[in-house]
């Protein structure tokens, strides 16, 4: 008997979790166009940066193009298998690849898996953590923001105020 409901439990989690991934990923379709802001950085700097989304494949990525300070990168958000994941290909030239860790009122977050990515924190530098606030008040803004993990614990953090043009 204690092993049905542990099953029971284990089905209804992980029926919840797929569900909150698919709404996840209905809410960052709805990213799609163009975005402008500046990203200010934990060490006090600040850059222009542009992003651009752009749902593919038949509905089932959404494809994010960034220019941050002249810096060009890209990001594939996706379910896979019913998991929200995201793959970034970024300007350290490495591939962290995450796995949606919440969705709660709107902020999205995102932590890299290492060990999908083939990423080591011991040894390199890459995005750790991603959080995308969609502001359901403010359809035209939202808050980019990640933080940059390494050998040294965190390198440093980004956020940046973006506006729809498009």
């Amino acid at each position: 008997m204690k092993k049905n409901i542990y099953l029971l439990i284990f089905l209804i989690a992980f029926g919840l979790q797929a569900q909150n991934d698919e709404t996840t990923f209905s809410q960052l379709k709805y990213l799609e166009g163009k975005w402008v802001g500046t990203i200010d950085y934990s060490n006090q700097d600040s850059k222009p940066i542009n992003l651009s989304y752009s749902i593919r494949s038949n509905g089932s990525a959404l494809v994010e193009q960034s220019n941050e300070g002249g810096v060009e990168m890209m990001t594939i958000f996706n379910l896979q298998n019913g998991k929200m994941l995201s793959t970034h290909y970024c300007g350290l030239k490495n591939r962290p690849v995450s796995e949606l860790q919440s969705n709660t009122e709107g902020v999205i977050s995102f932590k890299t898996n290492q060990k999908l990515s083939g990423l080591n924190s011991k040894k390199e530098n890459f995005v750790g953590k991603w959080n995308l606030n969609l502001m359901p008040n403010k359809p035209d803004s939202f808050v980019y923001a990640y933080t940059v993990i390494g050998p040294e614990g965190d390198v440093f953090t980004a956020k940046a105020n973006m506006k729809r043009i498009k």
